[in-house]
């Protein structure tokens, strides 16, 4: 009997581990490059996982929350994890100090996160290219500040802030992270 139930366990922590394939709750999420008329960038969405542990008015199959450009109104929505647009973890702001505003970017709290999730769920503000787009967005939902960067891309340095941050030292900040990660 022991053994059966040591099997089930197994299993079930081996499902979990596959179906996040490492992904967390409030985890900002890149999807592959992306260009348009020349114009290099990245979209953006935050994970919240399979099922609705967290109390959140979605699918159970929903497992990102995601800003869109499409359609005739702004729309933050509920969609399914691509495989296909090769998702990665990007939550590049964690533990990043600002030289210029003195702010350390810290993840929220499960609660802050589905607020944010809830409060621009019911109110997702007008699209703006430079200053509220995906990548603003997923920012917000996880750290509670709109910060776009699309490091290494067309748009880089040229996206506005809130809070207004230097982004220069963001670039210098993420190059040096990269240089010293074997994998990047």
């Amino acid at each position: 009997m022991r053994s059966l139930i040591l099997v089930v366990v197994v299993v079930f922590v081996v499902n979990r581990i596959l179906e996040t394939n490492g992904f967390h709750f409030g985890d900002t999420i890149s999807f592959k490059t992306r260009c348009k008329a020349g114009f290099k960038y990245k979209h953006f969405a935050v994970y919240v996982g399979k099922g609705n542990e967290h109390n959140l008015p979605k699918t159970d199959a929903q497992d990102i929350y995601e800003r869109l450009k499409s359609g005739p109104s702004p729309r933050c929505v509920f969609s399914e994890l691509s495989q296909y647009e090769e998702p990665q973890v990007e939550n590049y702001l964690d533990d990043y100090t600002d030289p210029k505003t003195g702010i350390t970017f810290q993840r929220g709290t499960d609660d802050e996160i589905r607020g944010r999730i809830i409060e621009t769920n019911n109110n997702c503000d007008r699209y703006v290219l430079l200053s509220n787009n995906c990548e603003h967005h997923a920012n917000y939902v996880r750290y509670g500040h709109k910060i776009a960067e699309q490091f290494n891309l067309t748009g880089e340095g040229r996206c506005f802030n809130n809070p207004r941050i230097n982004t220069q030292a963001l670039g210098q900040y993420l190059r040096e992270s990269c240089s010293s990660d074997p994998a990047g």
